[in-house]
């Protein structure tokens, strides 16, 4: 039942080309290996990284590049400029009114709006004419908070 054909090697006559060494070397052969070993290496030695050009690289890369550059330049938001004044001015004024309704802004309130905002000017030289001194706001904002708060007692 056993399928392997085990043997001896002792067994085996000594002429069987089992029992001879395998192979045999010449004479002084390892006194030079390390000496020839070291000469093939010299002599074959490449460098580890080498580039070089070729068309279908080229191309390659190009059209990476130009893919990259395509997508960037898709998803990129576009920068919305102010509208102008002629923008506005095709827009009736039942529209303008409509869109504030929308909105919840009362057209008196902000008739008063602009009304004090265009009497104060575009510069602020009529806040430095007030002669107000910072020790007086923080006086005033802590008389406001006192005014306003809730009687903590009762």
């Amino acid at each position: 039942m056993n399928d392997k054909n085990e043997f001896r090697l002792d067994e085996l006559p000594p002429e069987h080309p089992m029992r001879q060494l395998p192979f045999v070397t010449p004479e002084g052969y390892f006194d030079t290996l390390p000496s020839r070993v070291q000469a093939r290496v010299i002599r074959k030695s490449k460098p580890a990284f080498t580039i070089t050009w070729s068309w279908q690289r080229s191309v390659a890369s190009l059209a990476g590049a130009s893919l990259i550059a395509i997508l960037v330049w898709q998803t990129l938001p576009q920068r919305q400029e102010s509208l102008g004044s002629e923008a506005l001015a095709g827009v009736s004024n039942d529209v303008i009114a409509a869109y504030l309704d929308e909105q919840g802004v009362d057209a008196s309130e902000l008739a008063d709006a602009q009304q004090i905002h265009s009497s104060l000017g575009s510069d602020t030289t009529a806040i430095q004419f007030l002669n107000v001194q910072p020790k007086d706001i923080q006086q005033h904002i802590k008389e406001q908070t006192v005014l306003e708060s809730p009687d903590l007692g009762s």
